[in-house]
């Protein structure tokens, strides 16, 4: 900031509120992924609960500058309307939160994996077609008013 640069983090924020507190001066924008509403669910596919995420977004929603909320949709985890409407009116909750990106699942780390010698654990998983983007895009409009909800981000 003191050189006029703006300042960006792509989070989860799985943190405590002390790392978050320290961070949030220094951020002009935050982009924040919320992958699941259900907890179990989330923990079963991350192995991690979302109870943290969720608090700290509506913690951060307050404190912010710019929050956007992104979802990775990702097939047989979080790809059903009813899924993806469930974290959009979240999200609508959310003071002043304007933007939703459904960002689609992709394989382009899958190379990066085996370059590090680990195993990618979703080989089987295809990138969700554009119409089901759009169908997924469209509920998540439906379930909120005022977010502007797009594919991609």
């Amino acid at each position: 900031h003191d050189y006029g640069f703006n300042t960006a983090i792509e989070t989860t924020a799985f943190a405590s509120r002390r790392v978050i507190d320290r961070l949030l001066p220094h951020l002009d924008y935050i982009l924040m992924d919320i992958k699941h509403m259900n907890s179990a669910k989330h923990e079963a596919f991350t192995g991690k609960p979302n109870d943290t995420i969720l608090e700290n977004a509506r913690y951060i929603a307050t404190r912010a500058q710019n929050l956007t909320i992104r979802v990775p949709v990702v097939p047989g985890f979080n790809d059903t309307p009813e899924e993806i409407a469930d974290i959009a009116r979240f999200a609508n909750t959310l003071y002043g939160v304007r933007h939703l990106h459904l960002l689609p699942y992709h394989r382009l780390g899958q190379d990066k994996y085996a370059g590090i010698g680990r195993t990618y654990t979703l080989p089987d998983i295809l990138p969700p077609p554009p119409a089901h983007m759009a169908a997924l895009r469209d509920a998540a409009i439906q379930a909120t008013a005022g977010l502007h909800v797009q594919i991609g981000g």
